[in-house]
């Protein structure tokens, strides 16, 4: 399968099984989500998921407060996909390896992505920046992924 920037996808429940992260989204039982906005990192040689949300609301209201708080917004991107507002939660994302993608999403028969060419590139340049964070150790969240000991699981997977 080919993972192509821009487009969102599922992960399988083997990763989740592998990696025991008591912080990441796990698979719903009854549907297929959560699903993930996938890139992929030259440097790292992985792709990074980051998860998606629908609670745009919520999400809003945190933005404004770090903006008004003068915090920085960019682990939070809040953008259009299919027409509908979705919120991109880049300080939850992770690495993976290509076997644990399980599949893009399809909705109507269509691939669910982001069109914009430069909007990809833009959360591309976000999430290379939040990438490099991560591996100086800044932490985001309290309830945020160990991204180091994942990325530790995915190279020893691939050697």
């Amino acid at each position: 399968m080919e993972i192509l920037t821009g487009s969102l996808y599922f992960v399988s429940n083997d990763f989740f099984t592998k990696v025991q992260d008591p912080y990441l989204k796990i698979n719903y039982e009854s549907t297929k989500r959560p699903h993930y906005f996938a890139l992929y990192d030259s440097r790292t040689r992985f792709y990074w998921l980051v998860p998606c949300s629908s609670k745009v609301e919520k999400f809003e209201r945190l933005v404004q407060k770090k903006k008004e708080q003068h915090k920085p917004t960019d682990t939070i991107k809040i953008v259009k996909i299919f027409d509908r507002k979705t919120v991109l939660l880049f300080q939850d994302m992770f690495p993976v390896i290509e076997k644990y993608i399980d599949g893009q999403y399809i909705k109507g028969g269509q691939p669910v992505r982001i069109a914009n060419p430069a909007l990809i590139q833009e959360l591309e340049k976000t999430a290379h920046k939040i990438i490099g964070l991560l591996h100086r150790g800044v932490r985001f969240t309290p309830t945020q992924p160990d991204v180091i000991r994942i990325e530790k699981l995915m190279t020893d997977e691939l050697t």
